[in-house]
């Protein structure tokens, strides 16, 4: 199997995934409009609530993410004190048109549905952006579950971060391994979707197997590149080779989808990754997910 000039990363002598990490925005969706408004709100967001002259926001904006990962991380390293709630409430749910901007995508749907193994989101984003995009998809019941910037933050903090004065994100290495950890796998055990070649690099130099979603040219730090998560059937077809099962897990019988939130100290990962029952605890103390009841 070859993408993009590169072998695919199933290919013979690599170890079979047990665990799919997978980005949210600009991978399982591309609307350049998103981008455009999430930039535009972080720059006004800038000068009205920091009072950061006008005409710096933009080279600062590039300087915080290009040094941290996001601005957010940046201006809290930096020694701005930000009320995160505020913040993605100004950047993203207050100023996106949800329903407007993104449509449903049942053929990405029947594709992660049709992929035997458990899938979770891992995202810079917060919470409320995170479950109105993946409703607003129509892949809510995709996921086992989501990493998103709330819950990363309590685990970082439960592993000793300092949140107060940083914020752990995308591509920090950190963060892959106390994900990988929550989950029971090790990072070698983990495909990694995203759209961030940066992003993609850090991860596969724990040994994660990456996929680059966004265009067909690989780089390095990238096993697989794909234009959309859409051309999984045929980039990656040892994905789908037991098609349905996840999707018959989820659904409840009723076609009806249920979301509940596990508290702290309880991660609801599949029995198949730690020979436990559903929603026993796990030795390293957990991490509040939102996840798919099935």
């Amino acid at each position: 199997m070859t993408v993009g000039g590169a072998p695919g990363p199933l290919a013979k002598g690599r170890p079979a995934p047990r665990v799919l990490l997978v980005d949210l925005d600009d991978t399982l969706y591309r609307v350049h409009q998103v981008a455009d408004v999430v930039r535009q709100r972080i720059q006004e967001y800038m000068v009205q609530k920091l009072g950061i002259p006008k005409d710096e926001v933009a080279a600062k904006t590039t300087e915080f993410y290009l040094a941290y990962g996001t601005t957010l991380a940046g201006l809290v390293a930096s020694g701005y004190r930000i009320d995160y709630d505020d913040w993605h409430e100004f950047v993203h749910q207050g100023a996106l048109d949800y329903d407007t901007l993104l449509q449903p995508d049942p053929s990405l749907r029947d594709i992660l549905c049709s992929i035997d193994l458990p899938k979770y989101i891992l995202t810079n984003a917060n919470r409320v952006h995170t479950e109105r995009v993946l409703a607003r998809l129509g892949l809510s019941d995709c996921f086992q579950g989501r990493f998103y910037f709330e819950n990363v933050m309590e685990l970082a903090a439960s592993h000793g971060f300092d949140v107060s004065h940083g914020v752990l994100c995308k591509p920090n290495p950190r963060i892959y391994q106390l994900v990988a950890e929550q989950l029971g796998v090790g990072l070698s055990d983990v495909i990694f979707f995203d759209d961030s070649v940066r992003n993609l690099a850090s991860a596969h130099g724990l040994g994660t197997t990456t996929v680059l979603v966004g265009t067909d040219k690989v780089s390095p730090g990238v096993d697989l590149a794909i234009p959309t998560l859409h051309d999984l059937p045929t980039a990656m077809p040892e994905l789908l080779d037991q098609p349905g099962l996840v999707h018959e897990h989820h659904t409840s019988h009723s076609g009806t989808q249920e979301q509940h939130t596990a508290s702290l100290g309880l991660l609801a990962v599949p029995a198949a990754l730690t020979g436990a029952p559903p929603g026993s605890r796990t030795s390293s103390g957990g991490i509040s997910v939102t996840v798919s009841a099935s």
